[in-house]
């Protein structure tokens, strides 16, 4: 017992995970479980009081509207059958006579009493369709051009059925303003008159008045639905159709904050829908969240009271670890951590003292080496004409064509003397870009020696770039091919634009030709290449010496992310027959790190 003792009381001081999860263990279990416990409970309870109350309600109204309209079908049977008014409507001619306009006055008389009778009908209306009359007990009598009526081609149809006319908010209404009627044929029996209609007119206000009886709170909305789904009546007509199925019996859904309850009658097929928000739904549980709010806080104090002890064990070394995190992301890189744990946080002190031991080993002998390395092979790039030769060798050749009075050679080799001396600059890796513009007018005039000047150059250079410093040699290559593989191409006319300009945070240099342009094929691929060449990250190694193509470009790309970091970018537009740009962009920051 006292072994078993010994190797949990060891566990626990030296694992932290066995100490976090007891600590959470004693927070969670009590406040997660009486808190689900309560919650979910009034929850429940809540939810079933609502739905039996609400359903309750909304089946009462559905009944009573159905009753509703069943009264009204049995009154439309009973009106479309009648002897007395078929008879009148049979003897009524095309053209109505004054007895024939008696007969219609004395059904408008009777229709009145209808109406008198059924306090929930608003208005009586039959359409003697040979004439085109319409009587009415709202209206009295008025002619109307029926036969191209949605409503009357639609009774029509219907073959003796009860059709509804419902028409939307905002559309005209010839029974009235916010009604609804229902129409039938008169008497299918007698072809003749099988195209008089009878009406009957509802307001929806009366409607309205039914569905709001059980409406819970002015927060809620409750609409009335006909069969084929049109909103009949509502306390507002946000939906004006029924966005929520088809399916009868009893129906909530939950969504958007919102519950929907939904009812459909089985016998009418119309349907009532309450939508009402679900925080006035749950208004009644705040006593029981008060309650819970209370353990939870409970249970809060308790967490404090244990986490002192969590503080003390993990924070304090996680704070130690994370100023000498802060220590070396500054460069401070002999700062160690004394190790004063047994357990895991005294094995991360350990992989952290020898980290930092291993990134100065790393500094000192991989990457100082590499940088060197790297400008070595630069500088050896630089490095392969001879001085002294090249000086001695041009002078001979200037002051030969001087004796000889050959001036076009004179000045050729004048251009390229001056050209390679500001080239080798007593080992000056940055030139200013006046100094670059220099140069190159060097380069570019021995160049339209050579191709007996059949392209200008023109400079386009900002002031505000002139005393920046740039890599030396850095657009040389980029405005030779640009002759070679641009210009030359092209033949008379060519024109060469260097320019200079200052664009946010960066500089950018632009070499531009209206020569041959690149085909789209040979683009795509050195804008791809590009685009891996401007991604690398190796600062050292940026250049493939086994690939051939492109030597130039890469070049220049492997010289900018070496001097000025990844950040460095090189961009390649070009359209076929009409000309090349491409354009250096180079961050600031980086160039007033470099020593000009």
């Amino acid at each position: 017992m006292q072994n078993v003792w010994t190797t949990l009381s060891n566990a626990y001081r030296q694992r932290i995970q066995i100490r976090l999860t007891l600590y959470f263990l004693l927070i969670l279990i009590p406040l997660v479980g009486i808190s689900l416990f309560s919650s979910i409970s009034s929850m429940d309870i809540l939810e079933k009081q609502t739905d039996e109350r609400t359903e309750t309600g909304l089946q009462s109204v559905l009944d009573n509207i159905d009753i509703s309209l069943q009264d009204l079908e049995n009154l439309l049977v009973l009106l479309s059958v009648d002897y007395s008014i078929k008879l009148t409507l049979h003897e009524a001619n095309a053209i109505l006579l004054t007895s024939d306009l008696y007969g219609l006055y004395s059904i408008m008389d009777r229709l009145t009493n209808v109406v008198a009778i059924n306090g929930h009908i608003r208005e009586v209306s039959i359409l003697h369709s040979e004439s085109g009359m319409l009587i009415s007990t709202q209206y009295g009598a008025r002619i109307l051009q029926h036969e191209n009526e949605a409503w009357y081609k639609a009774v029509t149809e219907a073959n003796g059925k009860t059709v509804l006319y419902n028409p939307l908010p905002g559309e005209e209404n010839i029974f009235g303003p916010e009604t609804i009627s229902f129409m039938r044929l008169m008497d299918l029996q007698n072809k003749e008159d099988g195209s008089n209609v009878l009406v009957l007119t509802v307001d929806r206000g009366l409607l309205q008045e039914r569905i709001q009886s059980v409406q819970p709170s002015p927060g809620s909305s409750i609409y009335l639905y006909s069969a084929d789904g049109g909103l009949v009546a509502g306390t507002d007509q946000n939906y004006l159709r029924d966005e929520w199925g088809g399916s009868s019996g009893g129906e909530k859904r939950a969504g958007q904050d919102m519950l929907v309850w939904r009812m459909q009658s089985e016998s009418s097929g119309w349907s009532v829908v309450m939508i009402q928000p679900e925080q006035e739904v749950y208004q009644k549980s705040r006593q029981l969240s008060q309650i819970t709010m209370l353990i939870i806080g409970i249970s809060i104090m308790l967490a404090l009271f244990i986490s002192y002890g969590v503080y003390k064990w993990i924070s304090s070394p996680l704070r130690e670890l994370i100023y000498g995190m802060k220590q070396m992301r500054m460069g401070k890189l002999n700062i160690r951590l004394t190790r004063k744990r047994t357990d895991e946080f005294g094995a991360l002190t350990d992989a952290f003292n020898q980290m930092i031991a291993e990134q100065q080993l790393l500094i000192r002998d991989v990457y100082e080496h590499q940088l060197q390395s790297s400008k070595t092979e630069l500088k050896f790039l630089h490095s392969q004409i001879n001085p002294h030769f090249l000086y001695n060798t041009l002078d001979s050749i200037y002051w030969t064509a001087k004796n000889y009075d050959v001036n076009e050679i004179s000045e050729m080799v004048l251009n390229l003397s001056k050209f390679f001396r500001l080239s080798l600059s007593k080992g000056r890796e940055i030139f200013t870009v006046a100094e670059t513009v220099t140069h190159l007018e060097y380069y570019l005039r021995v160049q339209q020696f050579r191709f007996m000047d059949q392209f200008t150059v023109r400079f386009d250079i900002a002031e505000d770039t002139k005393e920046l410093g740039v890599l030396k040699l850095l657009l040389q290559p980029i405005v030779e091919n640009a002759i070679l593989h641009g210009l030359e191409k092209r033949g008379a006319g060519g024109e060469l634009v260097i320019s200079s300009s200052l664009k946010g945070d960066n500089l950018c240099l632009s070499v531009k030709d209206n020569g041959m342009g690149i085909s789209e094929e040979r683009l795509d691929f050195i804008r791809s290449e590009i685009e891996k060449l401007n991604r690398q990250e190796n600062l050292v190694t940026i250049t493939e010496h086994s690939v051939k193509d492109l030597f130039g470009l890469r070049n220049v790309v492997g010289r900018m992310k070496l001097y000025y970091g990844i950040e460095a970018m090189l961009f390649m537009d070009s359209v076929w027959q009409e000309g090349t740009t491409i354009t250096l962009q180079i961050p600031l920051q980086r160039l007033m790190e470099k020593p000009a």
